[in-house]
């Protein structure tokens, strides 16, 4: 798995963003006026390449994040280079996608392409109507669309989403997330002394999506811990596919630069060259976060049975530096490793 950012333009502001402390807030476009930022955008020549580094890789999924994704002005040109290579696109999209790149999606079938649609409660969306624009869109996707929500808060809702996945016809599922801090901490994330409480909604939640025909997927950073042995049970009845997972995404920016993840962009990085692949460099980074995951998100990780045996890593990595209120700068690789 990696994900190619392919524009640094953005036509929200969510108060969790992950990408605060890589991107900064130089990646907010004017969505009422339509404005893009010039050299915010990643060349085809670029994404050429970044596609070499797939397929090199033996990864055949092109998953493509921003910013927006969909405001690139070439996005249905990079989107159809993407399948005359035969590779699948997913795309991570806010759900505000302009009218060019939605016709360019529900030109695909839906085993060519998954749009990732995240959302907010709509109390959330303001005045502007972009809720009512998502709507539009998981309508215009259909099949293609999975809707994603990130829990950033305790008092998350979403049971409204389950109506709107009936009535568009998208994949019955939802990609549940936890918000987790950058390494500024700049962006609004979910405390661990919080996890408790959050689970026993995701237990009743689970419950009802299930009535619905809908069923729940872990995204990372969720901890063993947080559950019960009754709870896991309840969830998995419910069909929810449960995992606790923190480990090297790779995300690639418009620099070319190779990040474990965006919450930890200020930790280490690694450049893409023509003879980089995704398993060398996983490698390197899990050798360089190593020794910062003896410990975990609780102090009392480090003597937690499911750490020790594997089975959970001891959640986001973020916040387990967060924890310790230490910002590594000095573990900055030298560029030349991965040459």
């Amino acid at each position: 798995m990696a994900n190619l950012a392919i524009t640094t333009v953005c036509n929200q502001h969510c108060a969790y963003c992950f990408t605060v402390d890589h991107l900064g807030d130089n990646h907010r476009s004017d969505s009422s006026s339509g404005e893009q930022a010039d050299g915010q955008f990643l060349s085809m020549d670029d994404f050429a390449f970044r596609l070499d580094f797939l397929h090199r890789s033996g990864i055949e999924q092109v998953r493509l994040l921003g910013g927006e994704p969909t405001l690139h002005p070439q996005f249905s040109d990079l989107v159809n280079l993407v399948r005359m290579k035969g590779m699948q696109v997913v795309v991570f999209t806010n759900g505000l996608v302009p009218e060019s790149a939605l016709d360019c999606l529900g030109s695909l079938s839906p085993d060519q392409c998954t749009v990732m649609v995240n959302v907010n409660q709509p109390s959330e969306a303001g005045p502007d109507g972009s809720y009512e624009r998502r709507l539009d869109t998981l309508q215009r996707l259909g099949q293609r669309a999975l809707l994603g929500f990130n829990i950033y808060r305790p008092d998350f809702q979403l049971d409204f989403l389950f109506a709107p996945i009936a009535e568009a016809g998208c994949k019955p599922a939802i990609r549940l997330g936890m918000a987790h801090p950058c390494l500024s901490g700049d962006n609004q994330y979910v405390h661990p002394n919080q996890y408790r409480a959050i689970a026993l909604k995701i237990v009743r939640v689970a419950r009802l999506a299930a009535d619905s025909g809908v069923s729940l997927d872990f995204d990372c950073g969720f901890v063993r811990c947080m559950f019960s042995d009754a709870d896991l049970a309840a969830l998995r009845a419910a069909g929810t596919k449960v995992g606790w997972r923190c480990n090297p995404i790779l995300d690639i920016d418009l620099n070319g630069d190779v990040i474990h993840c965006f919450p930890l962009s200020r930790l280490v990085r690694l450049p893409l060259t023509p003879g980089s692949d995704a398993a060398s460099m996983r490698g390197a980074f899990e050798e360089r976060t190593g020794p910062y995951r003896q410990a975990g998100i609780f102090k009392e990780c480090s003597t937690c049975h499911f750490k020790a045996t594997g089975e959970c890593p001891g959640g986001c990595l973020a916040t387990t530096l967060r924890r310790f209120r230490h910002t590594p700068f000095a573990l900055e690789m030298p560029r030349e490793v991965a040459a």
